[in-house]
């Protein structure tokens, strides 16, 4: 267990300190420590079901008490092990179910930040809230970074391994873009909870959140048009180059058409044929057909069939 009192600043407190009047109190505990004491309660019933089991960030507005999850993506490897942990609000307690230990390290990064005094459970909630996404609009420009990178590639047609670039791109910005969307309708529902309302300033403050939440999931979405574009981009090239693979190998097929039929017809072998006995038959028959290619090469230039 680690506890946390909002006084100035968030402050850590041992076992038996005493806590300043009105002080709220944040607390992180293992699914077994929530279970030991809290088994008796209302939100437990609720939420053990869901503890053990956390898919994605939503939060349940219960009258008197407000439960919820987080399931927060690394940033290291956005499609691999996200960090899921719940938490529920009273009056004057924020409670963290956390067995990964995510929340205890995002706390210890936010002790430095000075508080108002005094600082209800809830505003801390939606200064937590900011500080998990405070830093991701730079994440982002990363992300359209690389994409630059890659449309110079195409540019470049060094684009020997764009497809599976451009599909590990569009997998993390999938990951993102729903994360975002969560915490977006998360303080949403919190701005709108009439548990929040009380105090004007919090429903101001979640309501912030949740545009800067909206405006993160809006960038993502540029960002995968953006990826789609590029992606279309390429292939168009794929198929400008396959044309004209088929253009080459369609003007070859032409050119030697003629030659085929003179073989064919050579090949017949007729007895009656005066070119097979002559001795400039042979030679005859080549230049025949090399002023034919020449002829034909001339045509298909004036066409620019060449370009």
């Amino acid at each position: 267990m680690v506890r946390y009192i909002l006084y100035n600043k968030l402050t850590s407190v041992q076992e038996g300190d005493t806590l300043p009047e009105g002080a709220g109190l944040v607390t992180v505990l293992t699914s077994s420590e929530y279970e030991e004491l809290f088994h008796e309660t209302g939100h437990y019933r609720m939420m053990k079901q869901g503890i053990a089991n956390i898919q994605y960030c939503k939060a349940d507005m219960m009258g008197d008490f407000i439960s919820g999850s987080f399931s927060c993506p690394s940033r290291e490897a956005l499609t691999g092990e996200r960090s899921a942990f719940a938490f529920f609000i009273e009056r004057t307690e924020l409670v963290f179910i956390d067995d990964q230990g995510f929340s205890t390290s995002v706390l210890e990064q936010m002790k430095e930040i000075p508080l108002s005094h005094p600082t209800s459970v809830l505003r801390f909630f939606a200064a937590f809230l900011e500080y998990l996404i405070k830093d991701d609009v730079f994440f982002l420009q990363h992300f359209e970074e690389i994409l630059t990178s890659l449309e110079e590639q195409l540019l470049d047609k060094n684009d020997a391994s764009f497809n599976r670039q451009i599909f590990q791109m569009r997998r993390k910005l999938a990951v993102l873009g729903s994360y975002y969307e969560q915490l977006q309708d998360m303080g949403e529902a919190f701005a709108s909870d009439g548990f929040c309302a009380e105090d004007e300033k919090n429903s101001l403050l979640f309501g912030l959140f949740a545009d800067r939440a909206g405006r993160l999931y809006s960038n993502v979405q540029m960002l995968k048009e953006y990826s789609m574009q590029l992606r279309e981009m390429h292939q168009t090239q794929v198929d400008m180059h396959q044309n004209q693979i088929m253009k080459f190998l369609t003007i070859v097929t032409t050119i030697f058409m003629p030659l085929t039929l003179i073989a064919g017809w050579y090949g017949m072998n007729f007895v009656n044929m005066p070119e097979l006995d002559s001795p400039y038959g042979y030679i005859l028959v080549c230049v025949i057909s090399l002023l034919i290619v020449l002829v034909e090469i001339w045509l298909f230039k004036i066409k620019n069939w060449f370009d």
